[in-house]
């Protein structure tokens, strides 16, 4: 049986294309760049876009780096930004409510997880309570703290963490609800989508798309599920991982596209 035609690649950043606090690999970058641009001249490879737990500024600068017309999703798909119209909308689950419980959680690790540590608050993010450090030691730690005081006070929210990050969210704007949303935005089947990530914020949403797809540097767990999906572990590691995986994914529509007649 035939794989489905994926229409739309996704990007997560952080281990897939950049590592935090290291310089950027741009020649793997200028690569995916040159794939984007080539998807967008009406080619039938998939369209290159991000889903990323980072904030709009970052991802903003990513899409721009990329040069993305695609919209591409921030804060795990808390919000969207559309290149080409310079727009961002919210998704639709982020309530005012929500808004409140969250600012209660950032008031909290404010006052009792960053005193004394190389942590602070992710200051631009809205739809999600976030701290970052570059001390692994010191995120897990936190990342700790974090789930026992959710437990306590906020149980409908969950949190996600990598060596660099913890962020708090609602289970209804995890990165496959966005997938959802932005798939839904372009007329794309989840079937018709590969996910491209590397923690374990990347799970469901690698279960959820037609083709779920790793770097080499990826987390054990991440590994395992994408296989376990029937997905794809790229040689090489973070940007270049992502772009063997690009190239795989193209070669693999090539193959399926019937030759003309």
């Amino acid at each position: 049986m035939a794989n489905p035609l994926i229409r739309l690649f996704v990007c997560d950043i952080d281990g897939c294309l950049a590592e935090p606090y290291r310089p950027f690999d741009l020649d793997a970058l200028q690569a995916l760049a040159e794939a984007a641009a080539h998807a967008e001249e009406g080619s039938a490879a998939p369209r290159l876009t991000l889903c990323s737990g980072r904030s709009y500024p970052y991802v903003e600068a990513m899409t721009q780096t990329l040069g993305l017309a695609a919209p591409v999703l921030f804060e795990s798909g808390g919000g969207r930004f559309d290149p080409a119209a310079a727009q961002v909308a919210w998704h639709p689950d982020f309530t005012d409510a929500l808004a409140d419980t969250l600012g209660a959680v950032r008031d909290w690790m404010a006052a009792e997880l960053v005193p004394g540590t190389a942590l602070s608050l992710d200051h631009a993010k809205r739809t999600q309570a976030g701290l970052v450090g570059p001390n692994p030691e010191e995120v897990a730690e936190a990342t700790g703290r974090v789930r026992r005081f959710l437990e306590k006070r906020a149980p409908a929210l969950r949190a996600f963490a990598t060596e660099v990050s913890v962020d708090v969210l609602s289970p209804r704007l995890t990165k496959k609800q966005g997938l959802c949303w932005l798939a839904d935005h372009l007329g794309v089947a989840l079937e018709e989508v590969a996910y491209i990530g590397d923690s374990e914020g990347d799970v469901e949403a690698l279960e959820a798309v037609g083709l779920p797809l790793a770097p080499s540097n990826a987390d054990e767990a991440v590994r395992h599920a994408v296989r376990e999906a029937g997905g794809h572990v790229a040689e090489g590691r973070v940007a270049r991982g992502t772009l063997a995986a690009y190239r795989q994914c193209v070669a693999r529509g090539t193959e399926d596209t019937p030759a003309a007649a």
